[in-house]
């Protein structure tokens, strides 16, 4: 048994829980999309009866003040302005006692016009204004139905109904059948609603099982990892015949009593291990040792000089399954942090459009990506140094002050008022998500060693990716549904419970000193920052790609989508949908690229290749807006960026190994990310100028072309330096 076969089990059990979990949530979706399509179609009903009963008043109303029924003006009109407000309804017509149509506005299908005349229309007439009537489906459309009836008429001496004379006798007033009015609700509506509720659906069940998981690592599988580790590591050592170390786990259940029991047997082993080498030292003699030592190999003098002293708990190994569990502990209030700042991307756009006001000498377009702009920098810039003041600090503390800022942060975009206070605020968010952001960076660095810092950043990555998936998608639901303001108070009590599972983590003074003598080289100098900016083969990777793809990945992503999708009457949850498809594609793509290129021209070739898939997707925008469209760009910008991303970090060190050598790594890969978060701010910025000339669209295929010209000079740039080698040589 080893840690390996240990592992595999724990995966095995926890993939078994997600299964069940997959089955509850598939059946319960199920049967709640069911209940949804029985009760759409009433709802909708009700909706077109109220709409029609107020029609009716109108109608009414104006045969009550002695205008002939069939001689109503502007009737067209007043349908059309309702429709313009309801574009669930197809039609309103309204009809005569015998169903010909008189008012009309919409498209009226032949066979809902024969309808009208049919003896299933007229029973309709014997319902009362204020009694649902019954739902017909008469071609690929549902009809609403509403009896028009005027209360202010009288039966004349020549047995015809009009409208009476001034105020008539009240005794004889009777209710006079004008005709119909019928309200004509198209399938596609109704197939569009339940399209939109099982996305949702699908969209919670995707999220549910993400939750999961990460709950499952939260609650047991930290914990259970680092002691499966130092379990299969005392198992080891057993097999080697070295029994100095022991497990001291506090695991709970059949692996705890296990390792209790280990723990036993190997104090009782150090126990009479002792006592037997006392013993023999105590009665040895020539021939009594010559023929121990010949039996029993572990009383040779090399052997009882190596287990000279007691066997006691190995302090390397014991501290290496705490850092390990502390590592996984990071992992939890990262995700939920990250999860409440990527709930506002699909909805925030759409939310400052809402609080514009005019800036002078700034196009509304420009004003609303500013936010987004100005978050962006404030989280490009503070990193460098908000990481150094959270070695001072403490990485725990930092965590904590910046989930707070966050926090009411969150809470005051949700009550801003203006335009200029949701400026503050949101600058008081990215203040934060720098903070937490640096300090949980930070903690992974002074709580793993090379050996595991990998696995550690993997954590990391991890826990964002996870909230990339499930935020904007659960955002844009929480958006349609209760609204932005109720949304950002979800994300502000996202950041209290994230600063409530930050508070569990271990305080950090024991590693403080540790961190404290990187500080000199994470820190940029402006001297090394000025000549990697003037070094050619830094900038064609950092101006050429890494650059270009995060101004594609904010412009496209952050903004741009957004609010396309709003400008195309489409939904916050579509908007998130697409977000969701972004981060799933990065998740599956990215670790696979990151097999694929293993060499320095392969990964030049993957980061060129990925610049121009991510920016091929803009062309379908040029023949359609369709939501098929859309969905072809978000998809080429993830599969591009995956491409693209898992090789660019590589590529520093190769390109630039005589900078690394003469600055240090920490130093060209501060400047790095710094203009990769500088290309963060600037997509947004670029998209709005954009906008303002080519609109939504066309902003949307201009960013796309910009990936691919990218790409393509990096190509260049690339060929063109191998050229200057090969004639250098």
């Amino acid at each position: 048994m080893d840690a390996t076969y240990l592992k595999r089990m724990y995966w095995k059990v926890t993939g078994f829980i997600l299964i069940i979990v997959t089955l509850c949530l598939a059946l319960t979706s199920y049967y709640s999309q069911k209940q949804f399509e029985q009760a759409l179609i009433p709802e909708v009903a009700k909706k077109a009866q109220t709409v029609g009963k107020g029609i009716n008043r109108l109608i009414v109303k104006a045969v009550d003040l002695g205008i002939a029924y069939d001689q109503l003006y502007a009737v067209n009109q007043a349908f059309a302005a309702v429709i313009a407000e309801h574009p669930e309804f197809d039609y309103i017509a309204a009809t005569d006692r015998q169903g010909e149509v008189l008012f009309l506005s919409g498209e009226l299908p032949a066979v809902n016009q024969q309808y009208f005349k049919q003896p299933a229309a007229f029973a309709l007439q014997g319902f009362s204004v204020d009694v649902e009537n019954p739902v017909i489906t008469v071609g690929n459309q549902y009809v609403i139905s509403v009896p028009i009836f005027s209360e202010r008429v009288i039966a004349q001496p020549d047995g015809e109904y009009r409208p009476v004379e001034g105020q008539g006798i009240e005794a004889d007033t009777g209710l006079k059948m004008l005709g119909m009015l019928h309200i004509g609700i198209g399938s596609v509506f109704i197939d569009q609603l339940l399209t939109e509720v099982m996305l949702d659906i699908l969209v919670i069940l995707i999220v549910a099982l993400f939750f999961t998981r990460e709950l499952l690592s939260f609650m047991s599988g930290a914990q259970l990892e680092s002691t499966i580790d130092a379990y299969s590591s005392v198992l080891a050592r057993v097999r080697e015949r070295d029994f100095r170390g022991r497990i001291n786990a506090s695991a709970d259940g059949e692996l705890g009593r296990s390792m209790g029991k280990i723990d036993l047997a190997l104090d009782e082993l150090q126990e009479k291990y002792l006592l037997l080498k006392d013993r023999v030292r105590a009665i040895k003699t020539d021939d009594v040792w010559d023929n121990l030592t010949r039996r029993y190999q572990f009383l040779r003098p090399q052997v009882l000089d190596t287990h000279h002293s007691p066997v006691v708990t190995s302090s390397s190994q014991q501290e290496k399954a705490e850092v390990g569990g502390v590592m996984n502990r990071i992992r939890a209030p990262l995700f939920i942090f990250i999860l409440a700042e990527e709930l506002t991307r699909p909805f925030l756009p759409g939310y400052i459009s809402q609080l514009l006001v005019p800036i002078p000498g700034l196009s509304p377009q420009v004003a609303i990506g500013l936010p987004i702009v100005l978050f962006m920098l404030i989280v490009a810039v503070g990193q460098p140094y908000l990481g150094v003041w959270s070695e001072r600090f403490g990485r725990r503390g930092t965590m904590l002050l910046g989930a707070l800022i966050a926090s009411v942060g969150f809470l005051g975009t949700a009550l801003a008022l203006d335009f200029y206070q949701l400026l503050l605020w949101r600058s008081a968010c990215a203040l934060g998500y720098a903070l937490v952001f640096v300090a949980a960076q930070g903690f992974i660095l002074d709580h793993s060693s090379p050996s595991n810092r990998a696995k550690g950043f993997a954590l990391f990555i991890g826990a964002i990716m996870v909230a990339t998936i499930c935020g904007p998608s659960i955002g844009g639901i929480l958006a349609d549904n209760i609204g932005y303001r109720q949304s950002f108070s979800v994300a502000a009590a996202l950041a209290l419970v994230a600063m409530i599972v930050i508070w569990r983590l271990p305080k950090d003074d024991r590693i403080r000193g540790a961190s404290q003598q990187r500080r000199g080289s994470s820190a940029l100098k402006l001297s090394v920052m000025t000549k990697l900016l003037l070094n050619r083969r830094f900038m064609s990777l950092a101006g050429l790609a890494a650059m270009p793809a995060k101004i594609g990945l904010t412009g496209i992503c952050f903004y741009l989508l957004p609010l396309y999708i709003l400008s195309t009457e489409g939904t916050q949850a579509m908007a998130g949908r697409l977000l969701m498809v972004y981060a799933v594609l990065m998740v599956i793509i990215v670790p696979l690229a990151a097999g694929v290129g293993n060499s320095c021209s392969g990964r030049e070739k993957l980061v060129a290749s990925g610049l121009c898939v991510s920016g091929i997707g803009g062309l379908a925008l040029m023949v359609s807006d369709s939501s098929w469209a859309v969905l072809a760009l978000i998809c080429s910008l993830g599969v591009g960026q995956a491409l693209s991303i898992a090789s660019q970090s590589a590529l520093v060190a190769d390109h630039c190994d005589d900078e690394i050598q003469r600055f240090g790594s920490d130093a060209v890969y501060g400047v790095y990310r710094l203009l990769e978060r500088l290309g963060n701010a600037l997509g947004p910025l670029l998209a709005s100028v954009l906008v303002i000339y080519q609109g939504y669209q066309g902003a949307l295929v201009g960013i796309g072309l910009l990936l691919m010209l990218s790409g393509v000079l990096f190509a260049l740039s690339i060929a063109l330096s191998r050229e200057r080698q090969e004639v250098s040589v």
